[in-house]
């Protein structure tokens, strides 16, 4: 099944963004698929993502990678005096810091907006995708972050979800540190990513639209139910996959002395 006509023509335009020396997202290297290309730049385009990620100094970048970090280590997002701790920031910083993550929508906060309940992929609630990492159980946002998880910690991932539209059970193992698929079931299943951004929060816009699904049937069911027909892109599991570590990878990747960066408008 081909990417949607609505937002194929985003592919003219493929952006790469500078995180660390010598670190970039999306990872192009490790995209095959002409239709993830596609996905990849209709996200970037839709979610502005050149513009949230302008000018991440490294105070910023050091909290967000140990929230990250944080997460498998005790299964839930960490606490001010824990990043304190970990950072070496005082803790009145590292709440400035956070701020300047949400502004950013690279964090994710409770209702009052005091408490700190997730960092893409990791959310601090029940969702469809639950993640094992050995005797660690996290919940993923979307079916993208929950792919992408693995190849970002460097580890094997056990991911639990269900299918969008009949709730069937869906299951898939990642091997070689998370970087390829082992094994998932039905044989079948298919992710759909949808493209929608709304209130600089794509944890309750983006991610709702990016599931699983246990056939293309069930996919083409759920959008013909949807009003306006939703718009995305389906895509094969190790699509899914491929997407996820171009995503997410980047994030706790190490810096290198080869550093490239910018925009490439090919």
């Amino acid at each position: 099944m081909a990417s949607s006509p609505e937002v194929a023509a985003t592919n003219a335009r493929r952006v790469t963004i500078a995180v660390r020396p010598g670190v970039t997202i999306p990872d192009w290297s490790v995209v095959t698929s002409e239709t993830v290309r596609e996905a990849l730049g209709a996200i970037f385009e839709t979610c502005d993502w050149e513009a949230r990620w302008a000018g991440l100094d490294d105070a910023e970048d050091r909290t967000q990678r140990a929230i990250l970090e944080a997460y498998p280590r005790i299964g839930h997002a960490p606490s001010i005096n824990e990043l304190a701790l970990t950072t070496g920031f005082a803790s009145d910083r590292v709440r400035d810091l956070i701020a300047m993550l949400k502004a950013r929508d690279m964090v994710v906060l409770d209702q009052d907006g005091k408490t700190l309940i997730g960092a893409y992929p990791f959310i601090d609630r029940n969702t469809e995708h639950r993640m094992r990492l050995g005797n660690t159980i996290l919940n993923a946002m979307c079916a993208i972050d929950a792919l992408g998880t693995g190849a970002m910690l460097g580890t094997d991932v056990v991911i639990e979800s269900t299918c969008r539209s009949c709730s069937a059970p869906i299951r898939v193992e990642t091997r070689d540190k998370g970087a390829a698929l082992a094994d998932h079931s039905p044989m079948g299943a298919v992710v759909w990513t949808g493209i929608q951004y709304a209130n600089r929060c794509a944890a309750d816009s983006l991610c709702t639209v990016m599931a699983f699904f246990c056939s293309d049937e069930h996919l083409d069911s759920w959008r013909d139910g949807q009003t306006p027909r939703a718009n995305g892109f389906r895509l094969s599991m190790d699509e899914g996959l491929q997407m996820g570590k171009a995503l997410f990878t980047p994030r706790l990747a190490s810096s290198s002395e080869n550093a490239q960066g910018g925009t490439d408008t090919s």
